[in-house]
């Protein structure tokens, strides 16, 4: 395995692979199509990187930045090459291409009422083995709490809120809200 990031344009030929990646690994309340993706970035310090294993494309993430948080808004791997270690890996090499940041992310809170919670225990399980810790933070989208984990000491809420507030002004369906 040899995971590397490239930075993704909207003119990049694999494009259409990501979308694909996009549409299988988001409901469509939660995603943003490449267009929408490369449109935030333009107006905003975001990284669009596509995930490669050598030279094959297997997954995407888009982090947006300020000056003490990086916030994963996206992550998928193809679910083609899921289970096999990509995922841990994709993260370790966030975690060192970011060292400068507190990296932060969010997933649906565990429900036990809610048709997918295992899978919402195994996604929870997935990031605290690969770095990332409970903060005891949430997020809003619409009525559906998220909950926050991040890498490095005790959540940077301030940055949080920024990094917030910056996707609610591009995209008001995603309140600003941490509670």
């Amino acid at each position: 395995m040899n995971i590397a990031f490239i930075r993704l344009n909207p003119d990049d030929k694999v494009i259409d692979h990501f979308e694909q990646i996009n549409d299988e690994a988001f409901p469509v309340s939660e995603r943003m199509s490449f267009d929408e993706i490369f449109t935030f970035a333009s107006d905003t310090d975001t990284d669009v990187l596509g995930i490669y294993d050598g030279k094959d494309p297997i997954g995407f993430a888009v982090l947006l930045k300020n000056k003490e948080c990086g916030y994963i808004y996206f992550l998928a791997i193809d679910h083609h090459v899921r289970s096999k270690g990509y995922g841990s890996a994709a993260i370790q090499k966030l975690l060192e291409v970011y060292s400068d940041l507190q990296l932060v992310l969010d997933f649906e809170v565990i429900d036990e009422t809610a048709g997918n919670n295992a899978q919402r225990i195994r996604r929870k399980n997935f990031y605290l083995r690969n770095g990332f810790h409970e903060t005891g933070s949430y997020t809003m989208l619409r009525d559906d709490r998220f909950e926050v984990v991040c890498s490095g000491g005790e959540l940077r809420k301030a940055a949080l809120r920024d990094l917030l507030c910056i996707i609610h002004t591009h995209r008001p369906e995603f309140p600003d809200v941490l509670i």
